[in-house]
């Protein structure tokens, strides 16, 4: 009696416990109709994931899938085996995520992933609002990649010019000074002769590469500490796995504070270089069309014939989300992308020998020059298609991301037999690549490394399938960086393939690490795992060498 009198005398812990369960009810009823939904579908025969229980929905049916997998493998995985298994011909299905979240739909079709990003313009346009959760720590708040059409549309015709053909040519010294300067990363590594984190040493060069298309500057990543370099490391590191769906990782205390520091860290890195960005523009309107340029022209000419003295402080925070979030998107799936070529050419000698062949033909046997060709004349990355074909084969076998969409009221979605499939009361519908990309119904042979299926003809059977690759998505919200990335790319391999000789050190790795359980994934010791992008299991422990020619 004594604690409820209490009560009675504290109105702002009465507020504050009224506000709770408030909140808890509107949480819980939410996903209660969800759940019956789901149940709905369920009984009316659309495709569901097995084993659901009436308690607990998917969730012990999915803990026992993810235990099945290798240790840290990515979540993704498990949805992406359950599709293997149980809905090939269907190509989607619902599952159930009571009580922890709502009802997802699963996606692993070729025609479906199309309506999902391309035709259906009911959900083609709007990301799944969940995705705030997993890209709050990264950005800051509200940004290109998670806002609704309606704010979206102007800002993404603002960057499209920052990521322009003409722009990608202009980076193209940049990104080969970028490369030297890893190259000799390497060669030191080389001389040492030890196991180093292949993953973590690019994730610093993709780094000081995307400073360059961001801010129109080396952060100088490869070679010391950088405040906006680290403090963006040091997120991803800390990133809470499936943020999306997990409410539960968000009581983490000290994951939060480090968050909470990091996001400081980059907020004022990023205020301070705009602000001295902006008084050299208000003098000098001729600066290259660098990311953090866009921002402060569009800013400007907003601002009509009265030229601000300022930036005005919201503008200033919204700016800073937009950054932050080019400089995660930009960095973190290439440094994944290098680290799988580099593996699976190193696995591969055939193909290997023919991408090292089509690099002399056209760069020269030379390999100490190919850097200053390559800066004299960027159109020759267009003469490279067997390294195009590598590029595009090494992101179908491990593509670092997936993509999702928001379900809608009267919005429906046709499996592969045609079957109609609501999306209302779905809070996310995810198109799972890992599993589209090796789908043995659009791909031959389609757990090995076959460059030349993308060099074939129509009428060759390894010809890929229309919309099965996906691996910058298609449709209004396609990925900006394409361009820029598959360049970035094709530099790389033409400077660093002919020199060095990487080669995975996972026995050595395992040896120092014993563990019990399985260490493969469809036939790779490198599976991918959750680190904000899809990044090779334990950052890829490698030894290089300097290539003997």
């Amino acid at each position: 009696m004594d604690a409820l009198r209490l009560l009675a005398e504290r109105p702002i812990i009465n507020t504050f416990i009224v506000a709770l369960i408030s909140f808890l009810a509107y949480f819980f009823t939410q996903l209660y109709k969800a759940r019956m939904l789901f149940i709905e579908r369920k009984r009316m025969g659309l495709p569901c994931a097995p084993n659901h229980n009436f308690f607990f929905g998917h969730l012990l049916y999915l803990k026992k899938r993810i235990d099945a997998l290798p240790k840290n493998a990515h979540y993704q995985y498990m949805f992406a085996d359950i599709a293997h298994e149980h809905f090939q011909s269907e190509g989607l299905f619902y599952v159930d995520l009571w009580p922890a979240s709502g009802m997802m739909i699963i996606v692993t079709s070729a025609l479906v992933a199309a309506q999902v990003a391309q035709t259906n313009a009911k959900i083609c346009y709007d990301r799944a609002f969940m995705l705030t959760r997993f890209f709050k720590p990264i950005a800051g708040g509200p940004n290109l990649f998670d806002m609704a059409e309606k704010e979206w549309r102007p800002w993404r015709n603002i960057f499209n010019k920052g990521f322009s053909t003409e722009q990608v040519t202009n980076l193209v010294p940049h990104v080969l000074r970028e490369t030297e300067v890893y190259k000799e990363r390497l060669r030191d590594l080389a001389r040492k002769k030890e196991m180093f984190y292949l993953d973590l040493v690019t994730l610093r060069f993709t780094m000081d590469v995307i400073g360059q298309t961001i801010l129109n500057a080396s952060l100088g990543a490869q070679t010391g500490y950088n405040v906006l370099a680290d403090s963006m490391l040091s997120q991803i590191r800390w990133h809470q796995p499936n943020a999306e769906a997990n409410p539960v990782g968000h009581l983490d205390v000290v994951r939060r504070l480090v968050e909470w520091w990091n996001g400081r860290q980059m907020d004022r890195y990023i205020g301070a270089e705009l602000d001295k960005r902006f008084s050299e523009y208000k003098t000098d309107h001729r600066r290259q069309k660098s990311v953090i340029d866009l921002v402060l022209q569009a800013y400007i000419a907003q601002s009509g014939n009265q030229k601000p003295e300022s930036l005005d402080a919201a503008f200033r925070a919204f700016a800073i989300r937009q950054i932050r979030l080019f400089v995660f998107t930009g960095h973190d799936s290439t440094s994944s992308t290098i680290c799988y070529a580099f593996h699976l050419l190193s696995q591969n000698p055939d193909a290997l020998d023919r991408i090292r062949s089509e690099h002399d033909e056209i760069l020269g046997k030379d390999i100490s020059k190919a850097s200053d060709l390559l800066e004299k004349n960027p159109q020759l990355l267009n003469d490279l298609p067997y390294t195009t074909a590598v590029i595009k084969e090494v992101l179908r076998l491990f593509p670092p991301a997936a993509s999702s969409r928001q379900g809608k009221p009267g919005a429906s979605l046709h499996d592969d037999h045609g079957t109609v499939c609501p999306t209302d009361g779905v809070i996310m519908i995810w198109t799972i690549h890992v599993e589209l990309h090796r789908s043995p119904k659009y791909w031959k042979r389609p757990d090995e490394f076959v460059p030349e299926r993308w060099l074939v003809g129509p009428t060759d059977e390894l010809f890929p399938v229309k919309d099965a690759w996906r691996a910058f998505e298609y449709g209004p919200r396609n990925c900006i960086a394409q361009g820029i990335v598959m360049t970035e790319l094709k530099i790389i391999l033409a400077c660093i393939v002919r020199e060095f000789d990487f080669k995975h050190a996972y026995d050595e790795w395992d040896r120092v690490h014993p563990s019990n359980g399985n260490k493969i994934h469809r036939g790779d010791r490198a599976y991918q795992m959750e680190e904000a992008a899809a990044h090779p299991v334990e950052h890829y422990p490698c030894r290089v060498s300097v290539r003997e020619i």
